[in-house]
């Protein structure tokens, strides 16, 4: 019987609200943990928090197909 493992991941995305509403856009960032390790890292862009979860989890395997209803 193959083994199974588990990485969980807590992913937060901030973003700062004007006090002012004349105040201009404050950009979002994200924290992203891995629960097992209680490492974590904040990023900028998903690209980040992919590559931060790609060294717990090997996210380049082959997608699994999704059956959006169509069949040929």
């Amino acid at each position: 019987m193959p083994e199974t493992t588990v990485n969980s991941f807590v992913v937060r995305f901030v973003q700062e609200t004007p006090v002012h509403s004349g105040a201009g856009f404050k950009p979002w960032h994200g924290i992203i943990r891995h629960v097992q390790s209680s490492q974590e890292t904040r990023f900028t862009r998903i690209e980040e928090a992919l590559a931060f979860m790609h060294g717990y989890v090997d996210i380049s395997a082959e997608k699994p197909r999704v059956d959006n209803g169509v069949h040929e």
